[in-house]
């Protein structure tokens, strides 16, 4: 076996790296030579002496099935992809700075006014329990800012399809140029102001 210096030009060698170099050149020399190949393994195999071993093929039958499980798998995965991705699910928290509370008509109501954005619109969060569903579909509701009790500034329409509706709405009023805000009820097509359901 030859030497470490003769195997290695340690000359731009850390000397961390020759050492660990060197560890390693020792334990090669303890383990010794590899055995010799075995005669069978000397030479290469001869295509005629080889055992030739088919490959099961399955059965018609099963090709079908094996077919038929695949395609249910990946129905199954594209099918879940596609609820989930177009599932309803529930809103972003709203950072809230502050809260308007309302009432009327058995129904409660709250408002929640976010921060301004640089536009000056000011982003808000209806939420209302127990307002009645429109019969008519074409008939809503309007959230208002109020000046002197009535009604002024439309906010936004919605509709009521259960016991509690949330809606987000965004206005460019200043709230504080007004004194209140109030629901109406509207008929299909009407702008002007209904009869007040809520008020805060």
């Amino acid at each position: 076996m030859r030497e470490f210096d003769e195997l290695v030009d340690s000359s731009g060698l850390d000397p961390d790296e020759e050492a660990r170099l060197r560890r390693v050149h020792e334990l090669l020399l303890r383990a010794g030579p590899p055995p010799d190949l075995p005669p069978a393994l000397n030479r290469p195999p001869d295509p005629a002496e080889a055992e030739v071993v088919p490959f099961p093929l399955l059965p018609r039958r099963r090709w079908v099935a094996g077919a038929l499980i695949a395609a249910t798998l990946t129905l199954i995965a594209f099918g879940g992809g596609y609820l989930i991705g177009h599932s309803k699910s529930t809103p972003a928290a709203f950072a809230t700075q502050r809260v308007v509370p309302m009432h009327g008509s058995n129904a409660l109501a709250v408002i929640r006014l976010g921060n301004r954005d640089g536009a000056g619109n000011w982003p808000m969060e209806f939420q209302v329990t127990g307002l009645a569903k429109q019969s008519d579909p074409g008939a809503y509701y309007e959230l208002w800012l109020t000046r002197n009790g009535k009604p002024i500034a439309p906010c936004g329409s919605f509709r009521v399809q259960s016991k509690t509706t949330t809606v987000r709405l965004s206005v460019p009023y200043k709230s504080a140029s007004f004194d209140g805000w109030v629901v109406t009820r509207q008929p299909a097509h009407d702008r002007v102001p209904g009869a007040v359901v809520l008020r805060t």
